[in-house]
């Protein structure tokens, strides 16, 4: 009894002196990073966060990262005007919250393995990853040595194995990772460009059973073969498809072979397509079946094919998508009449802003709503921008009128908005330009307009008529008008928009005038054009039978616009 009294006694001092010990430590450190603790390198022990921030912050500018890349010895490149920043505020922040995260438990244990083993905090970099890559490409064209693979020859009508080259490879991402990480210490440092050996050494039976094949082969060819599409491979094409490695197949040169029959094999899945006219759908284009090629079943069976030495053809498997619309269905979507029609005009746009407009409109003709869908601009349109070939046009951005890709794109979605209203629609998502925007003033009162820019404004109206609809999309591009006409089956719904009512208005701002040393002295040119801003108001009211099924106030605000001038002063 006596004994575990003293145990227990010397427990209760252990303890009490191992909280002492703590708390005097926290009391100790409590505005001060904890003993041990470095950033990049640099050691922060007992600095309050305003210190440690000035010297990690001197380190950096007094002795900023400089990085050499070595191979064998020479010097391959040292990376300059790569544009790096370190976030030091945040990894001064991690070295303040060292043995401060979670319950006092928590922070005791971790307090003692930092005092045991120390903590570094490396800092965060951002960088330009396309400048870095392309370092590593070009560094890896230079170091990369291609291996030759080995190969069966014909030579006096037998086979014989030419044997291959090992290669040299450079580790892009090991050495992407070891950049990145350098940027973040301070000071010079030299990092060995990592490669890997690439090694080609054949394997014995596999060059066996490969040559075995190839007598049997004789000079026979295999045919492989999808619809109408047939590519017969002789029997030197067919030497060079065994691997002699790890593989049954030689990866290289099946990938040429799916590269060049890929294109006359793979199809895109397309819709029935058909068009009104005389009030009447008339087919025109029948719907087809997508195929991709099953790349692991090609490779698995063309490696059947040639050591079995069977059939002399082979069915290119693949995977095949069907169409959401065939033409056996376009009786059954009741699309039957006209429901709505929305028109706009677009005198004095530029020709970039009309062949916009017309790419944008081709995008979304023929598009087919489900019944129950929501149609959205955004989703039927696509990517907007030159990529997927949209030319430079003035666009509204960020409080100015600029040039942008895509610019007159928002044409078609105000031309849509129209034709959703007239075809009584409910609009579920609209939002008004930033000003009064003359194109959509030609022939409409203001306020009937829909700005579309991913991924912050779309326009959506939901398809309730209970029967698929069609949207088709005409523009003329020689007299700057355009027409979007909805098809589906009327259900006896009519709507109708009251005028719009405008209120507090408000003056353009002042002419700007901006001097730009690029553009001749005297000389003038407009990049903004004035516009006054207003309150706009309309109610939209869709009914069937004498009762309202949908009504909606539109309420759009514009700013007032002041027109800009660059002023010529250079010489």
């Amino acid at each position: 009894m006596e004994k575990l009294k003293y145990l227990f006694g010397s427990l209760t001092v252990i303890l009490l002196m191992t909280i002492t010990v703590y708390g005097g430590f926290r009391l100790a450190f409590r505005r001060l990073i904890i003993p041990k603790v470095n950033i990049a390198g640099v050691d922060m022990t007992g600095m309050d966060k305003p210190t440690a921030q000035k010297l990690i912050n001197s380190y950096f500018e007094n002795n900023p990262s400089k990085i050499s890349l070595e191979s064998d010895g020479k010097i391959i490149s040292k990376l300059t005007g790569i544009k790096v920043e370190q976030d030091l505020i945040w990894a001064v922040d991690q070295a303040m919250s060292v043995g401060r995260n979670g319950n006092v438990l928590t922070q005791m244990m971790e307090g003692s393995r930092v005092l045991l083993h120390g903590r570094t905090i490396d800092v965060p970099v951002s960088y330009d990853k396309d400048d870095i890559l392309g370092l590593v490409e070009q560094i890896s064209e230079k170091l990369n040595q291609k291996p030759t693979w080995p190969e069966l020859r014909k030579e006096n009508e037998k086979y014989k194995l030419v044997p291959g080259k090992n290669g040299i490879e450079v580790k892009q991402n090991d050495l992407i990772g070891e950049i990145i990480m350098q940027f973040g210490r301070p000071g010079s440092h030299v990092i060995q460009i990592p490669t890997s050996l690439v090694e080609t050494k054949e394997n014995g039976e596999m060059v066996k059973t490969a040559i075995q094949s190839l007598e049997k082969w004789g000079n026979n060819k295999l045919s492989i073969r999808f619809r109408d599409f047939e590519r017969q491979l002789n029997v030197d094409e067919i030497s060079h498809l065994f691997g002699l490695i790890n593989e049954q197949i030689d990866n290289s040169k099946f990938e040429s072979l799916v590269s060049e029959i890929e294109t006359a094999v793979e199809v895109e899945p397309r819709d029935a397509v058909f068009v009104f006219e005389n009030n009447k759908v008339h087919e025109f284009k029948p719907e087809i079946v997508g195929a991709t090629i099953d790349i692991p079943q090609f490779k698995t069976k063309l490696a059947q094919a040639l050591l079995s030495v069977e059939g002399k053809a082979l069915e290119i498997p693949v995977i095949l998508t069907y169409p959401k619309i065939k033409t056996g269905d376009i009786n059954n979507l009741g699309i039957k009449e006209l429901i709505g029609t929305g028109k706009s005009t677009f005198f004095h746009s530029i020709p970039g802003r009309v062949f916009n407009v017309n790419l944008a409109a081709s995008r979304i003709n023929g598009t087919l709503v489900a019944p129950g869908e929501e149609f959205s601009f955004d989703g039927a349109v696509g990517d907007i921008s030159r990529a997927t070939g949209y030319q430079t046009a003035y666009i509204i951005s960020q409080g100015r009128t600029v040039l942008g890709d895509g610019g007159g794109v928002c044409q078609v979605s105000t031309t849509t908005f129209r034709a959703a209203l007239d075809a009584g629609l409910p609009i579920t998502e609209r939002k008004a330009h930033a000003y009064r925007v003359g194109y959509y003033e030609q022939d409409s009162p203001p306020g009937i307009d829909a700005t579309v820019y991913f991924p912050t404004a779309d326009l959506k109206f939901l398809n309730d008529t209970g029967h698929h609809i069609l949207i088709q999309e005409i523009v003329d591009t020689k007299k700057l008008t355009m027409r979007v006409d909805i098809y589906g089956t009327s259900d006896g719904r009519r709507s109708t928009i009251s005028k719009p009512k405008i209120s507090n208005q408000t003056p353009p701002p002042a002419t700007m005038y901006v001097d730009d040393p690029t553009l001749p002295l005297g000389t003038m040119k407009q990049i903004d054009w004035s516009a006054w801003g207003a309150k706009v108001v309309f109610n939209y009211n869709v009914e069937r039978g004498g009762e309202t099924i949908y009504e909606k106030t539109f309420v759009s605000n514009y700013q007032p616009w002041q027109a800009i001038y660059l002023k010529g002063t250079g010489n």
